[in-house]
């Protein structure tokens, strides 16, 4: 695969604005990263009963983890088909490269810990051949505004149903009260920027400017911004049949993933779970992983999140630590798949991240 970068960027730090990727940092990093979640894993394990945790894993059996990964591979699916309804122009996305292309975003999301403002990018890197680089950027960036607000509403449904089903302490209340008004505060977010023509950047160049304040390099590339502003913000009032599409894929992604948390449950208590328990946990699951999206994979922190949620809701805290645990292992299967897709390519996962390190740095300065 042909790389965008000039040979010499091998040896240089790639910049974001503010962040700056140099493999010794990124390394210490991980490393320090990694350590916080083993931490967290052993106080999960050893709250909840290493025996009790083994005995409650095995009842899934093979067959019950493949029902898992179907429907894990259909949150894959829905991602990549949204994506794809966000495509305007001559070109289209087919869902056989959107789908690859996701997987092996998502596997570098998962490897490093700020690989996370780069795995987004990196899936416009991967499509190309097939789309052009800004279509596939512009596209993923209206998604990912849909996908965070969905995450945001599933979080505010999930923090509804607990506060409404269950007694809890009043700190867990405060805490539940707290991510409920965050999340609909990035649900207004979401809706101003793609339903009101709204423009934040060029808003804040226009008003440097006139101050005076406006540096000649920025001034340059604001007509730029402003286009690309637009473009995204006004594909809702555009294009609103695809849009709509986009939302039911959004909405799919997270009915497989309450489907998920109820299987698992089904195989790990006699009695049959219920669906809003399901929906709690999902919801708790997705606050986690907004919260400790740079900790690589979620080391220690899904479960003893999950674990703290199941006891909370009765169950006992040894099935949240086996959810934790099963989220990993499939985790670790598309995650596998992801990076053998990437070698499949000719890509090394530092390489990959140079190349999307390189597109956002070019996206944010204008430059083509």
């Amino acid at each position: 695969m042909h790389s965008i970068l000039p040979e010499k960027s091998a040896q240089a730090p790639h910049i974001i604005p503010g962040v700056a990727f140099r493999p010794r940092r990124l390394t210490v990093a991980t490393l320090a990263v990694a350590l916080v979640g083993a931490v967290l894993f052993a106080l999960a394990l050893k709250q909840a009963g290493v025996s009790a945790i083994v005995a409650i894993v095995g009842r899934i059996g093979w067959g019950g983890f493949a029902v898992i990964l179907l429907l894990s591979g259909t949150r894959f699916a829905a991602r990549a088909l949204g994506w794809m309804q966000c495509v305007e122009g001559e070109a289209q996305l087919r869902f056989r490269d959107a789908f690859t292309a996701t997987l092996m975003g998502e596997a570098l999301g998962n490897v490093t810990p700020l690989a996370t403002v780069l795995s987004e990018p990196a899936k416009a890197v991967l499509v190309r051949e097939r789309l052009p680089l800004m279509a596939a950027f512009s596209a993923l960036l209206v998604e990912n505004i849909v996908y965070a607000a969905s995450v945001a509403g599933m979080i505010v449904v999930g923090g509804v149903a607990f506060l409404s089903s269950y007694d809890m302490e009043p700190a867990m209340r405060v805490a539940a009260f707290g991510a409920v008004g965050g999340m609909l505060a990035v649900v207004v977010a979401a809706v101003v920027l793609l339903g009101t023509r709204a423009s934040p950047v060029s808003g804040v160049f226009d008003r440097l400017a006139t101050w005076g304040a406006l540096p000649r390099w920025i001034a340059a590339r604001a007509a730029k911004v402003r286009r690309f502003e637009e473009s995204v913000s006004t594909f809702a009032l555009r294009a609103p049949g695809r849009f709509a599409r986009m939302a039911c894929c959004e909405a799919l992604f997270h009915a497989a993933g309450v489907a998920e948390v109820f299987v698992v449950l089904l195989a790990l208590r006699d009695a049959a779970p219920t669906l809003l328990v399901a929906l709690i946990l999902e919801s708790t699951g997705r606050a986690i992983n907004v919260a400790f999206r740079f900790v690589p994979m979620r080391v220690g922190v899904d479960e003893a999140g999950s674990g703290l949620m199941t006891l909370a809701l009765g169950l006992g805290s040894a099935p949240g630590v086996a959810l934790g645990l099963v989220r990993k292992a499939r985790m670790l299967v598309w995650t596998g798949l992801g990076v053998a897709l990437l070698l499949h390519r000719g890509l090394s996962v530092r390489r990959a991240l140079d190349e999307a390190a390189a597109v956002t740095s070019d996206r944010t300065t204008g430059a083509t």
